[in-house]
């Protein structure tokens, strides 16, 4: 009996319900001076918090992930339109501000006419999410193992062997990023003129899939 190994590639997939609402509040501005650039974003950060806490909500469920002011350059042109170069022009305020919420729409649209409201050049993006990934993800993996066991075994008989124990399995971490993307609003405008009932979104299910690579013996006879 003279023992030989086959390597298969299992892949595994489930789908689940979302639980969390993520918004990102997007905010890009242009200013004459740095010190109104920078007191502008202290406003924002100030202001989402005051609208979490109006709203019953824990104002630390707001976390900057993104604050940056830099040099705002425009093309510069001489009295024939030739391209000269570059000269600065003020202060760009890029600044982004992420929130889990429970799925409620009621409460969804009532941050976003607030956000509309009081932070100036706001723009949402709406999505959906998980509040613990990890379970669903050990899932998918059990089955990604069993897939490139049945696949194995398939092609273990039909070559006439017979599948023999595990060798080694090779799984390359993935950062899984878990998200279903709903609805952005475009601006302050669109954000005010909100309603629950233009909110009211049914998240699709989410799907976690990943693979795994699984060496087994193959025993020929």
């Amino acid at each position: 009996m003279e023992e030989t190994k086959i390597s298969v590639q299992g892949k595994g997939a489930i789908h689940v319900v979302p639980d969390v609402t993520h918004l990102e509040v997007t905010i890009e501005q242009w200013f004459a001076d740095y010190g109104k650039a920078f007191a502008q974003a202290k406003e924002n950060s100030a202001w989402m918090v005051k609208i979490l806490e109006y709203n019953k909500k824990p104002g630390n469920l707001a976390k900057t992930v993104r604050f940056n002011i830099e040099d705002y350059t425009e093309n510069e042109y001489d009295d024939d339109d030739h391209y000269i170069g570059k000269k600065k022009n003020g202060f760009m305020l890029e600044q982004r501000i992420k929130i889990d919420l429970p799925i409620d729409n009621y409460l969804v649209n009532c941050i976003v006419r607030g956000v509309g409201k009081f932070i100036p050049s706001a723009q949402i993006n709406i999505g959906y999410t998980l509040q613990d990934a990890r379970p669903s993800q050990l899932k998918m993996l059990a089955r990604a193992v069993s897939d490139a066991r049945d696949k194995a075994k398939i092609m273990a008989e039909a070559g006439g062997c017979t599948l023999g124990k595990v060798v080694s399995i090779d799984y390359r971490h993935q950062n899984i990023h878990v998200m279903s993307q709903a609805r952005n609003i475009h601006s302050n405008t669109e954000a005010k003129a909100s309603t629950p009932g233009s909110l009211d979104i049914t998240p699709d299910d989410l799907v976690i899939s990943d693979t795994v690579d699984v060496t087994f013996e193959l025993v020929n006879s």
